[in-house]
Parts: C-alpha cells; sequence; structure tokens
C-alpha cells in the first residue's frame, strides 16, 4: 500500500494541516462594540450633497487639519473605512447613530467663532439623511433629529466682547445616539452609501468637517 494515500487517510483531505495553523477562522468569529465612523468636509459656501464613507482610509480628501482646510491623507482620525463603500472582511450590526460637527475655527478672538451654534443649526435644520445597502433605503430622516456626538453645552462672552463655547465629554458611555429600536445589519461585501443632502444653498460663516459615527457591533474571524 503506497506511503501517500496513507497520510491523506491520516490527516483527511488537509495533509499540510494547514487549517490547524491558520491565522482567523470564520467559523469562531469574535464581536466587539466598535463604532463605523467617517468624516467629510462641507464647504463654507455649500453643497446640494456630500458622500460619508466614500473615501476610504489612505487616501486623499480635503479635510480640517491643523486648523486648515487641505488636501490630506486619511487618518484613524478620520474613518475606519478600509475599503471605500463596502466592509470587505466583517459585518456590522448598527444600534445608533450621531454626528459631530467639526468647525475651522474655534479660538477665543477669532471672528467666526461667535457664529459656530448658528452654523451648526443651518446643518442640522437645512440637511436630511439617505442610508442606503446596496440600492434598498434604510433610513430617511431630518439630520437634526440625530444626538451630536460632543455639543456645545455652553457658551460666554469675555470682557473683550469674544465668545468661548465648551464642550463636555459626551461621546462617553452611555453614548449620545439616535437608537435603531431594530438593529441594522451590514454583512461582508455589501456595498452602502450614507449621504446628506441639503434643500437650497446652505452657507456657512466658515467650512466644517462633519463625522458620521453609525455606532455598533463588528464581526470578524478570531
Amino acid at each position: 500500500m503506497p506511503r501517500f494515500p496513507a497520510a491523506l487517510s491520516r490527516f483527511g483531505k488537509d495533509p499540510m494541516r494547514a487549517q490547524q495553523y491558520r491565522v482567523t477562522d470564520p467559523n469562531k468569529p469574535e464581536d466587539l462594540y466598535q463604532p463605523l465612523y467617517d468624516r467629510v468636509n462641507y464647504a463654507a459656501a455649500g453643497a446640494a450633497q456630500i458622500s460619508f464613507f466614500s473615501t476610504q482610509l489612505g487616501q486623499s480628501t480635503t479635510l480640517i487639519r491643523a486648523g486648515v482646510a487641505a488636501a490630506v491623507v486619511k487618518t484613524k482620525r478620520d474613518t475606519n473605512l478600509d475599503t471605500s463603500g463596502v466592509v470587505p472582511t466583517k459585518l456590522f450590526q448598527f444600534v445608533g447613530l450621531s454626528i459631530a460637527y467639526i468647525p475651522l475655527q474655534q479660538a477665543v478672538a477669532a471672528a467666526n467663532t461667535v457664529s459656530i451654534s448658528d452654523d451648526i443649526a443651518r446643518i442640522k435644520y437645512g440637511s436630511w439623511i439617505d442610508f442606503k445597502i446596496i440600492d434598498k433605503p434604510i433610513l430617511q430622516l431630518p439630520t437634526h433629529v440625530v444626538p451630536e456626538a460632543n455639543p456645545v453645552t455652553a457658551a460666554s462672552t469675555t470682557i473683550n466682547a469674544s465668545t468661548v463655547y465648551a464642550t463636555g465629554i459626551q461621546s462617553a458611555s452611555p453614548v449620545p445616539m439616535y437608537k435603531f429600536v431594530i438593529p441594522i445589519t451590514l454583512n461582508p461585501f455589501e456595498s452602502f452609501q450614507f449621504t446628506m443632502n441639503f434643500d437650497g444653498t446652505v452657507t456657512l460663516t466658515q467650512t466644517f468637517d462633519i463625522q458620521v459615527l453609525l455606532h455598533g457591533f463588528m464581526r470578524r474571524p478570531t
């Protein structure tokens, strides 16, 4: 009896025993609480629509960094999306949504600091969001009903007529979010789109970055 078939019999259909040493095991997934998030710039002159999760980690786009809006390479500060418009290797179950509004200037003496709250209100009340998986509408609602991830909690005018804003650490647990009563599942390799749409021209006193956080659980192979 030849020895090679005997080896096949001993190790089944895996003579190298490769499965014994694999670094990932999709049959034993691990679940972590991990939001999927993305950051996009909104110009002061306004836009009809801005799209999130369309520029992946490591690609260049216009964002605010070090007090300047310019073309930069996206880092984990901005997004944790590795592939534009799709998550190939992980499953997400979303349980809620929040949005962060990040102004260009917020120094005490900066002229536009006094208008930060008004600019945020213009964005909120002048827009609506549209979340689709593949081509199926999942969530459509006015932006102002979505909680801010880290809202302004206080404002004060100083003796030299400058305005100071205070924010709390509101994104800690329990996380402020628009909660999904029925969780939303995004399967691996399913394309998705998340847009913020504006009626008319919503102009601001300064450019803003807007960051969407889809709160939920991430499932990945062990």
